[in-house]
């Protein structure tokens, strides 16, 4: 169906046969993904979960990882005491060190992802960074495979990660594909008004970290903008790491500011969740052993004077 719109994605057309002969000669198949989950790594792993199990009834299918209480509403983690020697697909994941789970007992490892491939693993591996998201690369796969087992739980769940991950369709990572398979995905009987209102709802505490960002923000005469979150200001608004680190784009629309990130703090670490809107950041942050796409990546640094380090770099790309 997107033949014309899907050409230039070559591993996508060369081993979208084998993954589907993988996924058939395993009668047991774990699907993982990254820690911390957004709401891509939920929509292709629960999303790919309930189009197995729909056109395979018979399989044991399970998605595997630690909830995410912001992202619930999407559906759950499965809960499984046993596995034996299992097809194991990783979504959404560049490289191994990220995978929420192991693949010590994989049978057979498949990767499904749109980061860049810093990481070549798995038995089979499709990587396509020109699409928006795991979730829109699943489906552009089930489009080969086999459109007809497709359900409305896995069109909702493919719907929001490629919200998710195009904040609404905002972010240049928006193509010409993105709006066809949303297109072919609004077909489906789901509540995407309302899944969207759940993605995006707000509590009191959450609202009024947002001013803290506000008034705690650094600008620099270079155009970054960034903030630094104590483990104090997340307890004190009852966040999670996680949580705290999703308002990153409250700096997107400030006319002079080209690149910027929020610094929280961790146990041992600091993580930085970095954005920029034309500079490319990913290879900055390769620099501090992080990485992600060229506008959208995260960085993990020991301290503060490491954080002034990765601030210096990226002025010196500005």
């Amino acid at each position: 169906m997107f033949n014309k719109l899907t050409g230039h994605l070559n591993d996508l057309k060369t081993y979208a046969s084998d993954v589907l002969e993988l996924i058939e000669s395993h009668d047991e198949i774990v699907i993982l993904r990254h820690r911390k989950p957004d709401p891509d790594a939920y929509g292709a792993q629960l999303g790919l979960r309930a189009y197995l199990q729909n056109k395979y009834p018979d399989k044991s299918i399970a998605a595997l990882g630690h909830e995410e209480p912001s992202l619930s509403f999407l559906g759950e983690m499965d809960r499984v005491s046993t596995i034996e020697r299992p097809l194991v697909i990783v979504v959404d994941t560049g490289n191994r060190e990220r995978i929420d789970g192991t693949l010590d007992y994989a049978e057979k490892i498949v990767k499904i992802d749109h980061h860049p491939n810093v990481e070549l693993y798995g038995d089979v591996s499709i990587v396509e960074t020109e699409v928006s998201s795991a979730s829109e690369l699943i489906y552009l796969l089930i489009d080969i495979w086999d459109r007809s087992a497709m359900n409305d739980e896995a069109a909702a769940l493919f719907y929001m990660g490629i919200v998710g991950d195009t904040g609404r369709f905002l972010y240049n990572n928006t193509s010409t594909l993105t709006h066809a398979v949303a297109s072919k995905l609004k077909e489906f009987n789901f509540d995407a008004a309302n899944l969207n209102n759940q993605m995006h709802k707000s509590s009191k505490n959450k609202f009024k970290y947002k001013g803290y960002l506000i008034h705690n923000a650094v600008f620099t005469e270079s155009g970054i903008a960034y903030v630094y979150v104590p483990k104090s200001v997340m307890e004190e608004y009852d966040l999670s790491v996680s949580e705290a680190g999703l308002d990153v784009n409250i700096f997107r629309e400030i006319e002079d500011v080209k690149v910027w990130f929020i610094a929280l703090e961790g146990d041992g670490e600091i993580r930085v969740r970095l954005r920029s809107k034309e500079v490319v950041i990913n290879d900055v942050a390769a620099m501090f052993d992080g990485g992600g796409h060229p506008l959208a990546s995260g960085v993990r640094v020991k301290d503060m004077n490491m954080l002034d380090e990765l601030i210096t770099k990226i002025e010196e790309k500005l």
